[in-house]
């Protein structure tokens, strides 16, 4: 699969491209970067809830190589990363999957825009809709689960804007906060064979 995203450092990038992201293979040169971007409150707020940036890093460098069934993704705007993101099929976290009423065969997302001077300028919504892509490049049929925390009304939007649709709001056991999650479902392309 990281042979289909040849890295922007390598030459010319064969990633997803949207009008001007690219989403690269994350590679731990890259977690140094991460590890800033968590520590920024308005990062920090949404990500590092229940956990530490060290945790948060660590469980990123597990996907990294391979020991966790997710992709992380670097978002790049031209050749400046400004973000991550990472996805899952829900069948490798069944508790998950079961408690957010995931399909067997869906994708989950998390995602965060790092780069401050980019938030709140539509680059959240293309984020989403290149993953979107990337996703049903590798799974034609899958439905695509996002669940933000409630109160987060940005990463709500985006979502919203891609044609996620809410399917609830509450707490999970999952995740390492008591705050309600929204759960959203975009569902399968109906068109992919």
């Amino acid at each position: 699969m990281w042979e289909a995203l040849r890295l922007r450092r390598a030459g010319p990038s064969t990633g997803h491209t949207g009008k001007m992201l690219t989403l690269e293979p994350m590679r731990a040169t890259d977690l140094d970067l991460v590890t800033a971007w968590l520590d920024a409150p308005e990062v920090a707020r949404w990500y590092s809830v229940g956990s530490t940036i060290a945790e948060e890093i660590d469980e990123l460098h597990r996907c990294i190589v391979g020991v966790e069934p997710t992709t992380v993704l670097l978002v790049v705007e031209r050749t400046k990363p400004i973000g991550w993101c990472q996805w899952y099929l829900c069948g490798d976290y069944p508790e998950h999957a079961r408690e957010v009423g995931a399909d067997p065969d869906d994708a989950g997302i998390d995602y965060a825009i790092g780069d401050p001077t980019r938030r709140r300028q539509g680059v959240g919504t293309e984020l989403i809709a290149a993953l979107v892509t990337h996703i049903r490049q590798r799974h034609p049929r899958a439905g695509v689960i996002a669940d933000p925390e409630a109160s987060n009304t940005a990463s709500r939007r985006v979502l919203e804007k891609n044609g996620f649709r809410l399917l609830d709001e509450r707490p999970l056991a999952s995740e390492p906060t008591a705050a309600p999650m929204a759960i959203y479902r975009l569902a399968p392309d109906a068109t992919a064979s």
